[in-house]
C-alpha cells in the first residue's frame, strides 16, 4: 500500500493538476456527444444523450469547484471592508437579473475583516446563486447585515421553493436540489465559513423560501 503525504499546499497542488487531467477527456467526451446528437438517432437515444449531457455537466462543475476552491483557500489573509464586498456583489447581481429585486440595508457602517478577499466573495457568491436558482421567475433576495459586538451575522433570504428536509437534517452531506448540481458548493460554504471561526445554518422560512444565515467573528484590529 502507497501512502501519500504532503503539506496542505501539496495536496491543492495535486487536486488542480488531478482537475485539469480530467478535464482534456471531459472534453472530448463532450464534443462527441455533440456531434451524435446532430444525428437524426430517434427520440429513445435523445433521452440518453440528454442523461450522459447532465452527467458531464456535472462532472464540469465538479471539476470547476475543486480548482476554484484549491485556488481560493491558498489566498492571504488581508484586511478588507466586508460591507463594501457585499455591497458590490448585489450591484452585480442586481444587474444580472432583472426579475429579481435584491433588497439591501442603505447606509451600513464599514466593517473591516480579517481574511481572503476571494475566499470569502466565492462563499457568499454561491449562496447568492442557490438562491437565484430556488427563485422560479420572479422574486425577492434579502440580504440582512447585523453588526454584532463580536462578530457580524449576513442573512440571505429568499423567497424560492425552499430546502427539502434531507438537507436540513443532513447538512454535511453532498447534497443537491439542482439537476446539474453537485452538491460540493454549499459544504464548501459551510467549511470556509468554520475556517474563520464562524458559523453557516440553512433554514426554511415560514413564508415560504429559504433562509442562509452566515456569522462571522470580528477580526479586525
Amino acid at each position: 500500500m502507497c501512502y501519500l503525504w504532503g503539506n496542505k499546499e501539496t495536496l491543492d497542488e495535486i487536486a488542480v493538476t488531478i482537475a485539469h487531467e480530467i478535464k482534456n477527456p471531459l472534453a472530448v467526451a463532450s464534443a462527441n456527444l455533440n456531434l451524435i446528437k446532430e444525428l437524426d438517432i430517434g427520440e429513445v437515444y435523445e433521452k440518453y444523450c440528454s442523461i450522459i449531457e447532465q452527467e458531464l455537466y456535472k462532472i464540469d462543475q465538479l471539476v470547476f469547484d475543486l480548482i476554484n476552491i484549491s485556488l481560493f483557500s491558498n489566498e492571504s489573509d488581508e484586511m478588507f471592508d466586508l460591507t463594501e464586498m457585499l455591497d458590490q456583489l448585489v450591484s452585480e447581481y442586481q444587474q444580472r437579473y432583472e426579475t429579481i429585486t435584491f433588497l439591501r440595508q442603505p447606509g451600513l457602517p464599514a466593517y473591516q475583516f480579517l481574511g481572503a478577499v476571494k475566499y470569502i466573495r466565492m462563499v457568499f457568491t454561491n449562496i447568492l446563486n442557490n438562491a437565484v436558482e430556488a427563485i422560479v421567475q420572479q422574486g425577492i433576495i434579502e440580504i440582512i447585515q447585523e453588526n454584532l459586538p463580536n462578530a457580524i451575522r449576513i442573512t440571505i433570504n429568499d423567497n424560492g421553493v425552499g430546502l427539502p428536509p434531507e438537507m436540513l437534517i443532513h447538512p454535511d452531506k453532498y447534497y443537491t436540489t439542482k439537476t446539474k448540481g453537485t452538491g460540493i458548493g454549499l459544504r464548501h460554504c459551510r467549511l470556509a465559513i468554520a475556517k474563520y471561526g464562524g458559523r453557516f445554518k440553512l433554514q426554511n422560512r415560514p413564508e415560504g423560501g429559504c433562509s442562509a444565515i452566515i456569522e462571522l467573528p470580528r477580526k479586525d484590529i
